[in-house]
Parts: C-alpha cells; structure tokens; sequence
C-alpha cells in the first residue's frame, strides 16, 4: 500500500491550489507560504511572518517577498469563486457589513460581502473605504455589481444588512437584480406616500410580541414587508423584507455571522487589527490571504467535528467553534512538523478543494 507523501505541506499546498488560483509560479508560492504562515503563526504581520513562511532566502528576503506580494492586484473574482465552491447548492443568502479599525489617526474601513455558510459568515468580496464612515449606497452597488457575474448560476435569496445600508438607489438596485432584501430599518425611516415613520407603525410593542404590517408598503421606493419585534431589553427591531415575516426574522439573525467572521479574522483568530498595512490594495491582497486560511481552518474544523462531535454548553451552542477547532488542530501539526504530521496535513487538504 502507498503511503501519502510525507514532503512539506507548503509544497503539497501550492499544487492544490493551482487550479483555483491560476497565477505565476512565484505568486503562487507566496500564497502557499502566507496561508500556511499565518495559521502558525496566527499573525498577518508580515514582519513576523517572515520567519514562519516556507521560502527560500534570507530572513530581509523573504521579507521583502511578502511586501511585494500585497502589492500585487490579486484577482478578486478568482477568490469569490473558490470561496463560493464551499457552499452548500441552492439559494445564496448574502450579508453586507463593516468591519473598522484605525492605525494612528489612519482608518482601515472594510466594506465586507459574505454568505451565510455554518456560525460563521464566509467571506467573498469586499471594497476598502477611503474613510472612516459608512459606505454610499453607489458602493454597495459597484461591490455587488463586481460580485454578481461570479455566480451567474446560483440565484439570491435575499441581503441581510443593518440599518446603515438603506436608500432609494440602492433598494432600487436589489429590487432591479432581483435580491430580496432583510434589512432593519431606522425607527425614523418613512413608508408610504404618506412619509409614516416606521415607528408610528407599531406602538405599544410589547416585549417578545411580533406584529406584521397588514400590507406590502412602500420602502425608499420599492414595495416590501414590514415587521417588528422587541426584545427583552427593550430595543426594538423593523425589519424590511419579502416573504413571510417569521422566516426573514430567522434569517435576519443570521447576519451574526459576519460579526463572528470578523471576530475570527480579528482578535480571535487572526489579528488583522495589527497589520500596519493601510494602502487599499495591499490590505486587500493580505484579506485575501487570511481569508483563504480562515476557510481552511472551518473546513477542517467541520471534518473533525462530524467525526468526533463537540461538546456543547447548557445553552446549545458548541463549546469550541469549528474555526477554533479547526484553527487550533492545523496550527499544532505545523508547530511540530514531521512525516506524519505533513501526511496529516496532505489528508486535510481535499477538504480545502471546495
């Protein structure tokens, strides 16, 4: 019986992705070496990472590799596509959110597309902001736009979004591509020909009551569902959608997700935060990198857990999440490299295939 090789996984990895990613060689490499570095590392500081990743050369070599490699336009829809070979067939669910932090007085402003995926959003194209506010509803648009012709074949459910991504154009827009938006809405945000404030709408709201509007209403200009519920602490949520209103409540809360995805990239995962990295382009070539090892940690993470399940706390949720699980199994094998730990790492990596 042939035994799976036992050679370096950065070498194994670089020919896996050859078919998703069909750049040079010597992007391609760096690619390897990046995903395989920041999992052992869990660092995007290319400064650190200069001494975990698996490239010829000095140390100021290698380094100067990696700051080269940021500045290299990445194809975005060559990473939206292997992205979306991990999801499950049927209706893309899609969530818009930002994530923000500053370096000195420098905002890093990510405007992030994700889907829903498991407990975690998977991330697929993104626009970094040349400010520290919310984004115009022109570049929601152009950041869908980029992103539709990459799935010509997979319909879109709905947008789950929070109450910054509203506005005429850009419901309009859903409305146009046919994208059923889940979307809260302001308490001071206007339905009708008449302008009613959506809170005029559903007074006396009683905590954990749901209350439907009795009609299809107009919303910044395109006829939609109206909903609200409150929660125990009082705060109350519009929603704004299609279909029926205990569905998109359920599906509105998904859009948690991204709020974990940006935790894992972040202070739970990855540390994006400390990149000193702020030029559009080189910020976005490095998400793309940790995004790719953020995918394989989840995947692998599923794997382990369908063949040994995890614990789970009084309230349901795991104890440990896949990524984590994932994250923590893949950074172990590289920290204490062998031959069988490398086979190990051969044997995740179809799961990484999509």
């Amino acid at each position: 019986m042939k035994t799976r090789p036992s050679r370096h996984p950065h070498d194994t990895l670089q020919t896996a992705r050859r078919s998703a990613f069909p750049l040079d060689a010597r992007h391609l490499e760096v690619l390897a070496a990046l995903i395989l570095a920041m999992i052992q590392a869990r660092s995007v500081v290319l400064y650190t990472l200069k001494t975990h990743v698996h490239l010829p050369g000095s140390l100021e070599t290698r380094y100067q590799r990696l700051r080269r490699f940021v500045r290299f336009d990445f194809p975005e829809h060559l990473f939206a596509r292997f992205a979306l070979s991990f999801l499950p067939a049927g209706e893309l669910h899609l969530i818009l959110d930002r994530t923000h932090w500053k370096l000195g007085k420098q905002d890093v402003n990510i405007l992030l597309l994700s889907a829903v995926w498991d407990s975690f959003s998977l991330p697929l194209m993104w626009t970094l902001l040349p400010h520290g506010g919310s984004s115009s509803q022109q570049v929601r648009e152009a950041l869908l736009t980029r992103f539709l012709p990459c799935c010509p074949d997979r319909s879109i459910g709905s947008l789950l979004a929070d109450r910054a991504f509203i506005g005429k154009t850009w419901f309009t827009f859903l409305d146009q591509h046919g994208i059923a938006p889940c979307i809260r809405l302001p308490a001071t945000a206007t339905i009708g020909t008449g302008r009613l404030p959506v809170w005029a709408c559903f007074k006396k709201l009683q905590a954990g009551e749901l209350r439907r509007w009795h009609r299809p209403v107009v919303v910044y200009g395109v006829s939609l569902r109206l909903c609200a519920t409150k929660n125990a602490a009082g705060d109350v949520l519009y929603l704004a959608y299609r279909g029926h209103a205990s569905i998109n409540l359920r599906r509105y809360a998904q859009r948690w997700q991204a709020e974990h995805l940006h935790s894992a990239l972040k202070t739970r995962g990855f540390n994006l935060e400390d990149t000193g990295l702020t030029q559009a382009e080189r910020v976005s070539t490095l998400l793309t990198c940790v995004s790719a090892a953020f995918i394989w940690a989840c995947v692998t993470g599923q794997l382990l857990a369908s063949k040994q399940p995890v614990q789970r706390k009084t309230h349901g949720h795991r104890a440990v999440s896949v990524f984590r699980l994932g994250l923590d199994h893949l950074q172990d094998l590289l920290l204490h490299p062998s031959p069988s730990s490398w086979r190990a790492l051969y044997a995740l990596m179809p799961s990484f295939d999509g």
